[in-house]
């Protein structure tokens, strides 16, 4: 379907709009409801051949809505399916509800298009009365029919529906169970708990399950799944800790922790990562020192998650740990302790990121300047400075907005050299916005220059007229404020 602004940019669509105003105009004068002329003239348009056309004029019915939903009511028993069709999706948005008992009685309409937009409507709705006609639609023959049955199930959250979804989520003959998944979430009735179990040693769906299962936190669900923990398939551990993660119950901390042992790398791994998201300093004082051991497994996938985790603790005990990972091979665990040091913000940490800067790769050269920002120590002045002539754009603007970050004015000047050799207009856009941030009558020369500089990009000019008024502001108010 296409998005409004791209159908009102159709020549065909713009004329039948145009046409159809002037045509409510003339109903006017001859002593007709010129709206309701409309909204006529709209709603049979609906079944156009051109879909332009058509969609063009299902937009402008749900932009003129409560006066056009008796007409629309009407349409939905259209001998043209694609008009009955619009108009139930119409219905829908126009939010309505006394078009629900209407779109209940279309959802044996012998057009799948009509069922499947009836059915979404009544979602949308929030009509309790549609549960039960859509518990039954879930028998349909058309799959996609049953999706948007599901789906609208889902959205109004009534128990009486999820026997009848578990039920074709068992079924052989739907492939979209995943949509069923879903829903059960939606409605967060405890008996969909057992049947998202028994799911999670399935590949395809098992993932989706499991982030579900969070939905229904209770001491109960996290006994259910502690069975699971030690099953000989590793896709079940692996969706154990996904459930794990998704419910966020503190007490799942030692089970997360015993996972950390786990032979299979991508259950240690997701055990790593989930352990991050316990920030309450009891919590830290359980998972800070099996995270920092994990630092040293055998595997980099489950190194990158500890240190990513760490980091999201503010773990400083980790510091020095974090530190050797610098070094590794790994390209993926560099960047991950370079991040998280950057984001435990201990100062301690800035002369061995410093070290790095000379790397050869360009993205752990910019997770280092990104992380010396994060820190906002002053050591870092002169290494962004050299960093604006990196060979790479992308670092040499996290360096310019660094210099802004920090605020230091000697970065003024070789910020204004940088600016005239520099072709890359985000990277020049970068250093106008730190001259912003530096202020100054050097500065502010420099960023008159480029304003006024009509052979600059736009956008660059741009940032410096933006950079200038900020600054007059702030003069201003400062002005204001010793008078």
């Amino acid at each position: 379907m296409k998005d409004r602004y791209e159908l009102f940019s159709c020549r065909y669509s713009k004329l039948l709009i145009l046409l159809l105003l002037f045509s409510g105009i003339c109903a006017g004068c001859l002593g007709q409801d010129p709206l309701e002329s409309r909204v006529e003239k709209l709603v049979k348009s609906l079944g156009d051949e051109d879909q332009n056309i058509s969609y063009a004029s299902s937009n402008a019915l749900v932009d003129i809505g409560e006066p056009a939903v008796d007409p629309l009511i009407k349409a939905l028993k259209d001998d043209d399916p694609q008009v009955r069709s619009l108009a139930a999706r119409i219905l829908g948005e126009i939010g309505d509800q006394k078009a629900s008992g209407p779109l209940i009685e279309v959802l044996d309409d012998p057009s799948p298009e009509v069922r499947m937009n009836a059915a979404s409507s009544l979602g949308w709705l929030g009509d309790s009365e549609a549960v039960e006609p859509l518990i039954e639609l879930l028998k349909d023959e058309n799959e996609t029919v049953v999706i948007c049955a599901v789906c609208a199930l889902g959205a109004l959250k009534d128990p009486r529906a999820v026997e009848p979804l578990c039920e074709v989520l068992n079924r052989d003959d739907y492939s979209e169970r995943w949509e069923i998944v879903l829903a059960l979430g939606e409605i967060g009735d405890s008996r969909a708990v057992d049947p998202l179990l028994d799911l999670l040693d399935d590949k395809d769906l098992g993932s989706t399950a499991a982030s579900t299962i969070g939905n229904f936190k209770s001491e109960e669900v996290l006994k259910k799944l502690t069975k699971f923990m030690h099953s000989g398939n590793p896709t079940t551990r692996v969706n154990v800790v996904v459930a794990f993660d998704s419910l966020q119950d503190p007490a799942s901390i030692p089970y997360l922790i015993e996972m950390l042992n786990d032979k299979t790398p991508e259950v240690r791994r997701e055990a790593a990562y989930a352990l991050g998201f316990f920030k309450e300093s009891e919590e830290i004082a359980q998972t800070e020192i099996p995270l920092i051991d994990a630092l040293g497994d055998s595997e980099p996938e489950v190194q990158e998650a500890a240190a990513h985790s760490l980091g999201r603790i503010e773990s400083k005990d980790s510091i020095p740990y974090l530190e050797e990972l610098l070094q590794a091979k790994n390209q993926n665990v560099q960047i991950a302790a370079v991040v998280a040091l950057g984001n435990i913000g201990d100062p301690g940490a800035v002369d061995s990121l410093i070290a790095l800067l000379g790397d050869d790769s360009w993205l752990v050269r910019k997770s280092i300047v990104d992380s010396l920002v994060e820190i906002g120590d002053q050591r870092a002045v002169d290494p962004f400075i050299s960093s604006l002539g990196d060979e790479n754009f992308r670092v040499r603007q996290s360096a310019a907005d660094g210099l802004g970050e920090l605020g230091d004015q000697r970065a003024v000047e070789p910020l204004l050299k940088a600016l005239e050799t520099e072709r890359e207009r985000d990277v020049r856009a970068a250093e106008v916005r730190a001259l912003g941030e530096l202020e100054g009558p050097e500065a502010v020369e420099g960023l008159h220059r480029i304003s006024t500089d009509m052979e600059e990009y736009s956008y660059v000019r741009t940032a410096a007229e933006v950079a200038l008024k900020k600054i007059e502001k702030v003069e201003e108010a400062n002005s204001s404020s010793t008078s």
